[in-house]
């Protein structure tokens, strides 16, 4: 039998309930512009109702506020930050690409490849034809040359630049992503404590949320949270859960009170004979296990940017330990088969760098190379080392390296980054300067003086002091094999592999004498030479593919070779960030619509819990009117 004053308890409960509701509906109109809020409402239940024993059954209890509870949709949050992840990843690549297009470009205000050598360089040497003898036509033909030089070296440090700024942003994306798994790790505790006190964080579950949503932009994540349960007591929760991230496909990075923390490490050698110096692998702090999310399956910033860094169009050295004979005390020798490994214009191996054999890392200080002439070629790495477990390098090779064994110099990289475009100008200045200098080769300067070995073209090194390059034909090639050094010959002379856009130079002795160039085959004399039978050969290079190809082009197409993939490679990704940004946008309306505070609705409730409260005022008012009658004017 319920109290006599079980009426006032029902209303009271209505109006307990009705004024937690408005307080509510406050508080989502408070943060109706904060970043990440979930709108939040109020869950009710029926009280239990009471057994009267009576004909009528059992009388409602009136109303109990169960819990405050967030709007949210779990499986939205997994599409908005899968979509993010990929807004990442093309947002990078469209930014950085638009900076490569605009290298390459070629107006009246920057002039370009087809203004520095299609034009001038040309338009120069036909000029040279007409007036061989003139030291002034010479002057002038060599000044455009010194031009061609520079433009490719301007173009390598940009391209060198751009390899840097992404460098540095990886580091910067590595640091906020272990500032992020703190974060978390720091608010999971927070949550827990509050909510094993039979409460629900609402406010740090959205804080948490805003901070997956950033995390989900710079990588891939996924999230679990898991009960905590009383094994002596498994029916009574402790509600405590360990919640975890996952990043980069299933690497744990958050596990309940404790993070993980990835490091940035520079390289012991480079991967690339053009990369820059410093480049960064990322590892994991505790395990020092490898970090990479370069999967197909994966996105973010972070795929996008070493994609960029470190992207070579499949380009990469791979082949496999040679047969008996290949491992020493401190070399390994490579057979390989790829067409690019083959042809030393396309060469992109440092001179000492880091190769990896059956995944397993080793630095090796200087390589040679021999072209078995039956479509295969060896490589030897010579003084190898490998840091131990202690962190300690060591020289040789660990007991387990065999032959047969896979052997890679990098990654293989579906994309054309910045060493894929360091490669193409790399191999067309190869090529012209080989077949420059192998014309100039055979004529007379203007003093009578065979060119011979003296090339228009030289590399300048380091230390800035220039060299010859040495022409590897058929009259050194022994027994259709010929090996290629990249250490400096006992004659001075370095071959063509060790010459890149960078080091790209005039001869010091021509720019300093334009009389010491060649111009005829023809010597006619010992004091004058001023042929120009020669120069016909050169003016040649820039249309005749017998010459000189490049990619199934002329010379003269370079430009057109280049900037069609920069085209192809920013189009797609400036397609992709379109097309994720309007995805992004309608799962962020659809998230909005769930989560978000919608100002009529909210003004609605304000109307609704307010009657609602007057109406569980009235009850009681009228209980007490009741009650009073009953007790004063019945003497009950």
């Amino acid at each position: 039998m319920p109290s006599q004053f079980f009426g006032l308890m029902i209303g009271y409960s209505g109006l307990t309930a009705a004024q937690a509701s408005q307080n509510i509906t406050a508080n989502n109109i408070a943060n109706i512009n904060t970043e990440g809020y979930s709108r939040q409402q109020l869950k009710q239940e029926a009280a239990s109702a009471l057994r009267t024993y009576t004909t009528y059954g059992m009388a409602g209890a009136g109303v109990d506020a169960k819990s405050v509870d967030q709007i949210r949709d779990e499986y939205i949050d997994l599409k908005y930050r899968a979509n993010q992840a990929s807004i990442g990843e093309y947002s990078r690549k469209n930014s950085y690409m638009g900076e490569l297009e605009n290298y390459f470009t070629d107006t009246n205000m920057v002039p370009g490849f087809n203004t520095v050598y299609v034009e001038n360089f040309y338009n120069a040497l036909s000029k040279l034809e007409d007036d061989p003898g003139s030291t002034t036509t010479r002057g002038d033909f060599i000044a455009q040359a010194q031009s061609v030089c520079e433009y490719f070296n301007h173009m390598a440090i940009n391209l060198e630049k751009t390899q840097d700024n992404v460098n540095q942003e990886i580091k910067d994306v590595v640091d906020r992503i272990n500032s992020i798994a703190s974060q978390i790790a720091s608010m999971n505790k927070q949550i827990n404590t509050i909510e094993m006190r039979g409460t629900t964080a609402n406010e740090l579950r959205d804080q948490r949320a805003v901070l997956l949503d950033e995390l989900s932009a710079y990588v891939d994540v996924e999230t679990r949270e898991v009960e905590v349960y009383n094994y002596a007591d498994p029916d009574n929760p402790t509600g405590a859960k360990v919640f975890q991230v996952m990043i980069g496909g299933a690497s744990t990075l958050v596990d309940g009170y404790e993070y993980d923390t990835l490091e940035c490490r520079a390289r012991d050698a480079k991967c690339n004979q053009s990369d820059v110096d410093g480049l960064y692998d990322i590892y994991w702090k505790k395990n020092g296990g490898k970090f990479s999310p370069l999967a197909p399956v994966l996105s973010g910033q972070l795929k996008g940017l070493l994609q960029l860094r470190d992207g070579n169009n499949k380009e990469f050295f791979d082949g496999k330990l040679a047969a008996d004979g290949s491992v020493g005390d401190t070399s390994i020798t490579v057979t390989v088969t790829d067409s690019n490994l083959l042809d030393m214009a396309k060469c992109t191996l440092p001179d000492s760098g880091t190769i990896n054999v059956s995944g397993f890392d080793y630095v090796y200080n200087s390589w040679s190379f021999v072209d078995n002439g039956d479509g295969t070629g060896t490589y030897t790495f010579n003084n190898l080392q490998y840091r131990d477990s202690n962190n300690v390098m060591q020289d040789g090779l660990l007991d387990a390296v065999k032959t047969d064994m896979t052997t890679r110099l990098s990654q293989s990289i579906d994309y054309m980054g910045v060493p894929y475009f360091q490669s193409q100008l790399n191999e067309f200045v190869r090529s012209l300067a080989s077949v420059f200098n192998k014309i100039q080769s055979r004529g007379y300067d203007l003093d009578g003086d065979a060119m011979g070995d003296r090339g228009f073209f030289q590399m300048i090194d380091i230390e800035g002091t220039q060299h010859d390059l040495m022409q590897v034909d058929d009259s050194r090639i022994d027994n259709s094999a010929y090996i290629i050094k990249n250490a400096s010959q006992s004659n001075g002379l370095y071959t063509y592999n060790a010459l890149t856009a960078k080091n790209f130079k005039i001869s010091s002795d021509i720019f300093a004498d334009h009389r010491k160039m060649a111009t005829t085959y023809n010597k006619e004399s010992d004091t004058s030479v001023d042929g120009s039978d020669l120069l016909k050969d050169l003016s040649a290079i820039k249309t005749d593919k017998d010459k000189l190809t490049f990619r199934g082009c002329s010379s003269a197409e370079f430009l057109q070779c280049v900037l069609s993939d920069v085209a192809l490679v920013k189009q797609s990704a400036n397609t992709f960030e379109k097309n994720f940004t309007i995805i992004g946008q309608a799962i962020t309306n659809q998230r909005l619509s769930v989560s978000g505070v919608d100002t009529d609705e909210e003004a609605l409730n304000l109307v609704k819990f307010q009657h609602a409260y007057e109406l569980s005022a009235k009850v009681i008012q009228t209980m007490t009117e009741m009650y009073d009658r009953l007790i004063l004017n019945t003497g009950v």
